[in-house]
């Protein structure tokens, strides 16, 4: 089993590290599905992703907006421009995907991001979820020639499409990894491996922490923020792993 994490900060690249996982996904603003983070905060999690005398891989969502997958040419050019950063910054990996306005996998946009990619390992992130023919889009994700799809099974949590996600694992077969994400729990995991014998598992495993600031306007909202568990990730991972 290979366990990744997203994560949206330096502390969550060091928990996840700490904790044992393989790989981070890194991201900025979680709360609109994740976006292509910052190109300081790349290069900082990059750093710090090989501070401690050991290593965690680190892969970067590629993504200029929340909402839907379709992108214009504009869109497109900052997209491939930070491919571009993420290759110099010498992340590990990329994390794209685009749709049509029919629901099937952009491959010629997906073929463009690619052309930046280099030697980048490559997921085709959610946008998976949003297409109208699951199967039809797998193949089309192969063909792109990506090594791996996250995907809730196109339903809300990826405990409730397992079934699906199943169905992907036996057609993808060696071509791809199939890695199930969305509402990945320590209380799930092993049901969620056991329906569809996937090998690699994508969680968050994120935890609300208040803010150390005595100063405080009752007012206002600011202040608590959602951070990165090294605890719950530890136990996911004991989880998986408990025969």
């Amino acid at each position: 089993m290979r366990f990744e994490v997203c994560v949206d900060g330096v502390d969550g690249v060091l928990a996840a590290q700490a904790a044992g996982a393989d790989r981070v996904e890194l991201c900025s603003a979680l709360s609109e599905g994740g976006l292509t983070p910052s190109a300081g905060l790349i290069a900082t999690a990059l750093d710090a992703a090989t501070s401690n005398g050991t290593s965690i891989d680190v892969n970067v969502l590629i993504r200029p907006r929340g909402g839907d997958f379709i992108y214009d040419r504009h869109e497109i050019l900052a997209m491939r421009r930070d491919i571009e950063t993420v290759a110099a910054a010498g992340a590990h990996g990329i994390v794209i995907g685009a749709l049509t306005a029919d629901g099937d996998v952009d491959a010629a946009v997906c073929r463009e991001l690619l052309s930046e990619a280099g030697d980048l390992s490559v997921t085709f992130h959610r946008a998976f979820d949003m297409a109208r023919r699951p199967h039809e889009a797998l193949a089309a994700v192969i063909d792109l020639g990506a090594d791996r799809l996250l995907t809730s099974g196109q339903e809300a949590s990826a405990v409730d499409g397992a079934p699906l996600i199943a169905e992907l694992v036996a057609a993808a077969a060696d071509r791809l990894i199939v890695m199930p994400g969305g509402g990945v729990r320590a209380a799930n995991i092993r049901r969620l491996l056991a329906v569809t014998g996937a090998r690699e598992v994508h969680f968050s495993a994120r935890t609300t922490v208040d803010s150390s600031a005595p100063h405080r306007d009752s007012r206002l909202t600011m202040g608590a923020h959602r951070r990165t568990s090294r605890a719950a990730i530890e136990a996911l991972i004991a989880a998986a792993r408990t025969d």
